[in-house]
């Protein structure tokens, strides 16, 4: 324990140094001397502005309805998979994340979650892992950025003023016939089975999609600078017909690569310098990148050596290496 407690005070005063003084810790594990055991709980007793480091942890996280303006920090997922990750390898996961009243404003990233559940306005929702993303009614000012996940899409109501972009999705985006306006920028989508992008009133461009579908030709889309597997005709700066080994450095799992190493970019990819002004397609281009393991923006501990046993003359040996957070 002596070991868990000294990464997590090296975690906790790099946290306070970045985010002031109301940073709350939260974890599940009775002998982690942690402020509390449940997101819940956390949420319940913090105040608006405070940031809330949700550690790593063998159990499952129960679910949590936010109701205040809070930072969530994770420390990530794939953490086994990618170099230089975190020295402590557990993810932090929870079933579901509910952005409930009060809850306007609220950042999370570097979390593995089930299913987010979005019913208020200016949400960002960064570096994380999720099953599903649902916005449930009319809400304004969203951003989803750099995350892999699987479904992102409407439950009830609309988007207005929305951004996703560099996203891994291994399923679709589909989104109500009156959201938008709406950015559909640098993300890879897989869809294999239905429509990768069913949008409206959305500019939709420097993505790839590793489809046999085509994106939907719904009102109000523009539709430029894509790379897709799908039949069809190049316009726009659109390239169909594009095989998909030729685009990725490890389509079909061949090399051993990361589960989200493995779409970057091959030497010779049709989609390196395709999207608009000349950036790349796809989930490593533009002007928010994707990173790897979805490592929140933070220093971050990558690799440490402690001594198993402490002096009272000599204190406890460790070495310590420190990535600082991008």
């Amino acid at each position: 324990m002596k070991k868990q407690f000294l990464l997590s005070l090296i975690l906790t005063l790099f946290c306070g140094i970045i985010y002031g003084q109301h940073l709350i810790r939260v974890n599940n594990d009775v002998n982690a001397d942690a402020d509390y055991t449940t997101l819940q709980e956390a949420n319940d007793n913090a105040s608006n502005g405070d940031t809330i480091y949700l550690e790593g942890s063998i159990t499952n996280y129960e679910g949590v309805v936010l109701s205040k303006k809070l930072t969530i920090i994770g420390p990530g997922y794939f953490l086994s998979e990618n170099d230089s990750t975190q020295a402590n390898g557990l993810e932090a996961y929870t079933s579901s994340l509910d952005f409930d009243a009060g809850s306007a404003g609220s950042i999370i990233t570097g979390i593995k979650v089930s299913t987010v559940y979005i019913r208020v306005n200016d949400i960002i929702i960064k570096r994380c892992k999720a099953d599903y993303i649902y916005n449930y009614g009319d809400i304004n000012n969203i951003l989803i950025l750099q995350n892999y996940v699987g479904y992102i899409g409407s439950y009830t109501g609309i988007i207005t003023n929305g951004i996703i972009s560099n996203n891994i999705v291994t399923s679709q985006i589909y989104l109500g016939s009156n959201s938008g306006p709406l950015q559909i920028t640098n993300n890879v989508i897989l869809a294999l089975y239905s429509t990768p992008i069913s949008v409206y009133n959305s500019s939709i461009a420097n993505n790839i999609i590793a489809s046999s579908y085509d994106i939907n030709e719904n009102t109000g889309n523009t539709i430029t600078n894509n790379i897709l597997s799908c039949t069809g005709t190049n316009a726009n700066g659109n390239q169909y017909n594009i095989v998909m080994t030729n685009v990725f450095v490890d389509y079909n799992d061949t090399y051993g690569y990361s589960t989200d190493g493995k779409w970057k970019l091959k030497k010779g990819s049709p989609a390196i310098g395709a999207g608009v002004s000349g950036v790349d397609c796809g989930v490593f281009g533009g002007v928010t990148p994707y990173v790897l393991s979805g490592l929140p923006a933070l220093p971050h501990i990558y690799e440490a050596a402690i001594a198993g046993t402490a002096y009272s003359d000599q204190g406890l040996s460790c070495t310590i290496k420190i990535k600082s957070g991008k």
